[in-house]
């Protein structure tokens, strides 16, 4: 493999992190042995951060950025880190918590990986996920994903974070890809749109608020069907695995500038106790014929 790639070694003898905690909560067995591959790891520095915590026993990142001074405002790095790849600085960071994690940083643009290489990286990979804000990369991730039959998680953030959006797939379990969620954005890219949203005006509690929310679905599906804890119990309802499309309020001001009424709006129905912190959970139909044409992903069977 061409790209840089370091696996840090335990950093402190004789020091553990101790789970006891986290029982009942998550299958530490599970967790332990769990293998989570994230590419992008700017804002969702702090998601892995708390998968550490949740005891994820070995992560691999992939990122080829540098930390610079204005991620301090938004990504949760420390001054010492600018200068630094994001994928070393985040290794150190996770060795602090627990020195036990088997850690692996690789140095690479995700668009630039080749095929052989990103299934030698993901060959024992227990969920993906996605976190970069570059539409290019997650629609080759939803390839990834589907070409190998991996869990995948994919999430993206709107202008001034006033809005966020995770979509989730499971081999078997969702009926709809990534793909067939968000054709409608495929088909705006594939006619010619340029996204021209930044992190700009957004802050560091609004990423934590998305990444508490990704890191249960990840839970959720790192812990599937396990009876004996919570976060094993969640997809035990078909309905929530139909839903797999979700979008998450992060401000009252969503949707005011909007000419149409927003999908909150539709869903609440001017309830007026409600105005943020909410989310809805999308049906998400999979692109099959006759209502669709085949979704050239997945065919239309997720």
């Amino acid at each position: 493999m061409k790209y840089e790639m370091k696996t840090l070694q335990r950093t402190l003898k004789g020091a553990n992190m101790n789970t006891n905690r986290l029982k009942g909560s998550v299958n530490l067995k599970k967790m332990s042995a769990a293998h989570v591959v994230v590419v992008g790891v700017g804002g969702a520095s702090g998601l892995i951060e708390d998968l550490t915590r949740c005891s994820v026993g070995k992560i691999t990142a992939i990122d080829f950025d540098r930390v610079d001074a204005s991620n301090l405002c938004t990504q949760g790095y420390n001054i010492k880190d600018v200068g630094q790849l994001k994928v070393h600085a985040l290794g150190k960071r996770l060795k602090s918590i627990n020195p036990q994690i088997d850690f692996i940083s690789i140095k690479a643009d995700f668009l630039t990986m080749t095929e052989n290489d990103i299934e030698e990286v993901m060959a024992d990979v227990d969920i993906l996920l996605f976190m970069t804000d570059d539409f290019y990369a997650q629609a080759r991730g939803n390839l990834v994903a589907l070409k190998l039959q991996i869990p995948a998680l994919f999430a993206i953030v709107y202008e001034k974070a006033r809005c966020a959006e995770i979509t989730f797939t499971i081999p078997g379990r969702t009926s709809a890809c990534h793909r067939c969620a968000t054709s409608s954005r495929y088909a705006a890219y594939e006619q010619g749109y340029v996204n021209d949203v930044t992190s700009a005006g957004s802050n560091i509690i609004q990423t934590h608020y998305l990444n508490a929310c990704i890191g249960m679905l990840c839970l959720a599906i790192l812990n599937m069907e396990d009876t004996s804890c919570e976060f094993g119990l969640w997809f035990r309802d078909e309905r929530i695995l139909k839903r797999n499309l979700v979008q998450l309020r992060m401000s009252p001001l969503w949707g005011i500038d909007q000419e149409t009424r927003t999908i909150f709006d539709k869903t609440f129905q001017g309830i007026e106790r409600v105005f943020t912190f909410d989310s809805v959970w999308h049906l998400v139909e999979s692109e099959r014929p006759p209502k669709y044409s085949p979704c050239p992903d997945c065919g239309g069977y997720g």
